[in-house]
This record gives C-alpha cells, sequence and structure tokens, in this order.
C-alpha cells in the first residue's frame, strides 16, 4: 500500500478557491442557536422570525446573526423520493421569502429517508450543510435511517388494525 499520497485541488481559470472549511458549515456561525420541533403538532414558528400558520419539522435559529434553518423531513418510499423534496420545497417557499423580507438570512431543507431505510441525497446534503461531516454524519444517518426504518415497519404492522382518535 502507498503512504504519503497528496492530493492537489485545481481550482479552473476565473473560479476562486472555496475557502470555506469543511465542518464548519451553517452551525459554526453563530454561537445563540436555539431549537425547536414540532412533536404532536404543538410547536408554533417563532414570532421573531415570521407570522405563519406553517409548521416545519424542525427550526434552528440564531437571533444574534438573524439566521433561520428549517428543516422538514419526509419518510416516501424510495421511488418517490424526488418528487417529496419538491412537494416540501414549494411547501416551505413563501415562508422563506417572508423570513428573508424580513431580514432573516433562511435556509429550507427537505429531508427524505425512505421506508425502508435508504437516506436521500437531501439528507446527507442538509447535515454537510449545517456542518456535520466525517465520522459524526456517517453515524447520525445510520442512525435516523434505523429509526426511519423500524417506524415504517410498526406502521405496517398496524395497517389492520381499526386506528382510533387519541382525544
Amino acid at each position: 500500500m502507498q503512504k504519503n499520497i497528496t492530493f492537489v485541488n485545481f481550482v479552473r481559470a476565473g473560479e476562486k478557491k472555496d475557502n470555506q472549511a469543511e465542518g464548519l458549515g451553517i452551525l459554526g456561525t453563530a454561537s445563540d442557536w436555539q431549537m425547536t420541533a414540532d412533536i404532536h403538532q404543538r410547536m408554533s414558528f417563532p414570532a421573531e422570525i415570521a407570522a405563519t400558520s406553517l409548521r416545519p419539522d424542525i427550526v434552528i435559529w440564531s437571533q444574534g446573526t438573524r439566521q433561520a434553518v428549517l428543516l422538514e423531513l419526509t419518510v416516501p418510499w424510495e421511488d418517490r423520493i424526488e418528487e417529496a423534496y419538491e412537494r416540501k420545497m414549494a411547501k416551505y417557499q413563501q415562508l422563506v421569502e417572508d423570513c428573508k423580507q424580513r431580514g432573516w438570512r433562511t435556509w429550507c431543507m427537505a429531508i427524505e429517508v425512505g421506508c425502508r431505510g435508504f437516506a436521500g441525497q437531501s439528507m446527507w446534503r442538509a447535515l454537510r450543510t449545517l456542518g456535520v461531516v466525517g465520522a459524526e454524519r456517517k453515524k447520525l444517518i445510520t442512525e435516523v435511517c434505523r429509526v426511519a426504518e423500524v417506524a415504517s415497519q410498526w406502521i405496517w404492522r398496524k395497517r389492520d388494525e381499526v386506528w382510533k382518535s387519541a382525544k
């Protein structure tokens, strides 16, 4: 096995080198991040960002730097991952525009994990953009895929039972 291999990253004419170190990501740009998650449909969108009735699954925001990240999670059939991505991005497009008009730097990330535990490219991209990279990202994706598959199996096993309202 050959050791001490060095790699040279070339930059094409007219382009600039990407100075953002991998691993810094969005989360590395502020120290006052807050997070809220839509658990049991009880979350309300942070009023300081925008007024809306939409509830993304996870909202991460920094008041100091006026940045917000909207994460929308979906567990579709694997052959519908791209369709689910498009639908979720369209759903939150107006909210992202409203946030930007109010002076917030805003990202919306639709994250898909197939019902049989396949992580869509959107998950890999979202975690890299946030700054979760390397072994940490791989471990997180493995766990999320496992949980999505277990939940899908539970739903499949319960399909013949009569579902009653939890009221």
